[in-house]
């Protein structure tokens, strides 16, 4: 299997390139990194922000172009025990809490008058093209309703697409394809959850 795949990406490589990312081995990465984005809020608002669990709807976004480049929504990621719906959830939460956009973060059954935030985890993954030097990218793509006493106050979709060869990119330059997967795409949450935190920040303060 391992010698079809390298076979495959040799002779596609000077036509389409090749997303080794499929070829991955196993444990060769770290955790997913834990980068925050630093952001704070420009003013508290009163309200209970309640997060609820992502809706992962992947699968049914696979191929489409992402950020408004040539990298599209994949089926590879490096996850083996965590799921992306807890690790976007988490960050969520965690990246609310930090800025003090609200008065108060929850995450259990949402009470009266409490904004409500849902999000659509519409990419979520990484790809690796490219035979001798690869070009490793972490792509994003989460949708966030913003909804009180149910009617829909917002809803936006934010995509981040960050290369090895961003700035955004806190890995090293040389590093297995599982461990650039896993800090490309721990990059490019971070970068897509500022993106959210700032829309909410000066859409709700208004």
């Amino acid at each position: 299997m391992i010698l079809a795949v390298f076979i495959i990406c040799l002779i596609s490589e000077a036509l389409t390139g090749c997303n080794r990312a499929g070829a991955r081995i196993p444990g060769a990465s770290l955790a997913f990194p834990e980068t925050t984005t630093g952001y704070v809020a420009t003013k508290q608002l009163p309200s209970v922000a309640t997060v609820l669990m992502p809706i992962d709807a992947r699968p049914q976004h696979y191929d489409e172009r992402i950020a408004g480049t040539d990298w599209t929504a994949c089926s590879t990621d490096p996850f083996w025990t965590d799921t992306a719906t807890s690790i976007v959830r988490d960050r969520l939460v965690r990246e609310l809490e930090s800025s003090r956009l609200f008065r108060q973060v929850s995450q259990g059954p949402p009470s009266t008058n409490d904004l409500i935030i849902r999000s659509e985890i519409r990419a979520f993954c990484s790809q690796v093209v490219g035979f001798i030097i690869g070009t490793v990218a972490g792509i994003s793509s989460i949708n966030v309703d913003v909804e009180q006493n149910g009617k829909r106050i917002l809803s936006k979709t934010f995509e981040r697409v960050v290369t090895d060869d961003d700035p955004e990119y806190t890995g090293l330059k040389i590093a297995t394809i599982e461990q650039a997967m896993v800090t490309s795409m721990g990059d490019s949450l971070r970068e897509l959850l500022r993106d959210v935190l700032k829309h909410l920040d000066t859409s709700l303060s208004r």
